[in-house]
Order: structure tokens, then sequence, then C-alpha cells
């Protein structure tokens, strides 16, 4: 997938909803959703992130807990980096059911200056403003790389629609960083992540085509399951005064890039 873009959006904002389906349910779903969808266009790619947390794993820790809000911090590449590709610093953060993302365009030698020794990047903005905040709050590492193929389709008359089949889904915890070097171990093996991005309301032939495969919505969070996987998780305790004193309104719109 080429990042050569004549315009790269940095604010989201927007419904996702996933569903787990096997693969022969996303087959058929391809084919009942045919007359309403198109190839993106960009059709194909591969998504490689870097989940930042802090060292005791705050983050991913309350987002178990279902809270109203929360938030997470990562580094993201489409396709393997190569010293020229851009990469993507973003929060993505979610209030009920609403998603916010939002994110910054480094060089692959900026991020690491500014991630690993705290040099300042070029970026002077909001966004960039609130990501210095948040590294400087939350002195986070890297966690986790997860890595994943993905389908991407728009709605052929609606345009902020747009549908995600997520395959192939693998991560790393030892020695993280960007690159994929064939240690990853497989998430979701023979599982099709189904991704429903949308301003507001689905259109009404979604919602028909989804009551006829009797499909619901899932919880799914490839870095909260990759969480719960390796370590002793016991139920958190939900609190609101964590969510009351970490949550940030946010002002932003919709992009049908990512």
């Amino acid at each position: 997938m080429s990042e050569e873009r004549n315009e790269i959006l940095d604010t989201f904002r927007r419904v996702e909803d996933k569903y787990a389906l096997t693969p022969q349910q996303a087959n058929l779903f391809r084919q009942l959703c045919s007359s309403h969808i198109k190839k993106d266009v960009y059709f194909k790619y591969t998504v490689q992130s870097v989940y930042y947390d802090t060292i005791g794993s705050n983050l991913v820790i309350q987002s178990l807990m279902k809270p109203q809000y929360k938030m997470k911090l990562r580094l993201r590449s489409y396709g393997q980096p190569d010293g020229n590709k851009p990469l993507f610093l973003e929060t993505k953060k979610k209030y009920q059911d609403i998603v916010y993302k939002r994110r910054i365009v480094l060089s692959e030698k900026e991020a690491e200056s500014y991630l690993e020794y705290g040099i300042p990047h070029h970026v002077k903005n909001n966004t960039a403003d609130e990501i210095d905040y948040i590294l400087n709050f939350y002195n986070p590492e890297p966690k986790v790389l997860i890595i994943y193929d993905r389908e991407c389709y728009a709605a052929v008359d609606e345009a902020d629609v747009r549908i995600t089949f997520d395959t192939n889904i693998r991560y790393r915890t030892d020695h993280v960083s960007l690159y994929e070097d064939g240690s990853e171990k497989k998430l979701a093996e023979d599982t099709v992540m189904l991704e429903v991005k949308a301003m507001d309301r689905y259109p009404m032939w979604l919602t028909r085509i989804l009551s006829a495969m009797k499909v619901r919505r899932t919880s799914f969070s490839k870095y909260g399951t990759i969480y719960t996987m390796n370590h002793q998780v016991e139920k958190p305790v939900y609190s609101r005064a964590y969510e009351n004193t970490t949550m940030m309104k946010e002002e932003s719109v919709c992009s049908l890039q990512y």
C-alpha cells in the first residue's frame, strides 16, 4: 500500500463496530454486500502497530474494565518500514460508542528519536502537544507489535461508511519494534474480524444483511486479548475516578482513509 497521498487527514471521529466471522461467513457477507460496496482506493495492505503502555500496563488494564472512556497510544506503519515510509503516531480514544483518533506523521528517524530519546520532532499542533502530555504523564514503553492483513471497501452510496476485513492477525511481545521478523505468534486464527466504520448510523441494507446472517457485535480488542492471553488477569474493578481524571473531550472530523 502506497503512502503517497494528496492529503493526509489527522483527525477522525466515528462509530467503529466489530464482528468476528468465520472465513465462510466473511465470503457470504461480501457476496450479500456486493451491490452496495466497492473496493477502496487502498484495497489491500498490511497494518503494523506498536502499542505503548505504562510499565504496569495501566492503559490496557483500564480498557479491560469496559469503562465509558478508554485510550490507546500506538505507532503505526502501513507495510514493513523501510526508512522512507511515513509513520503515524496516534491516540485512539473511545467515549461510549464514539471513537476519536488523532495522529501526527513522522519519519522513521524522527519517531525513533522522539519516542526513545525525547528529541523534539517537526510537528507543531494540538495533537502533537497532546501526545507530548501523554508521554510525560504515563512514561509509556513499547509493549506489543500487532500485525494484520486488511481488505477495505467503501459504500457505494454512503460516503461515510467503510467496511474492513482483518485476517492473519499476529503479534510479538519480545524485542518490540515495527519490524516483522517471523517470530510473531498467531492471534484469533481462522477468524476474520469485520469492522464497520461510520459517522453515525448504519444504512438499512447493512442492517438487514447483518440481521439475516445473525451476527452480533463483539468487543474484541487485539491488544486487550493479547494482554489477557499472556498474563494472569483478574476481573478489574471499574474506577469512575480514573475515567473522570483522564478523559479529554474531542473535537474532530471523520476520515475515510483509515
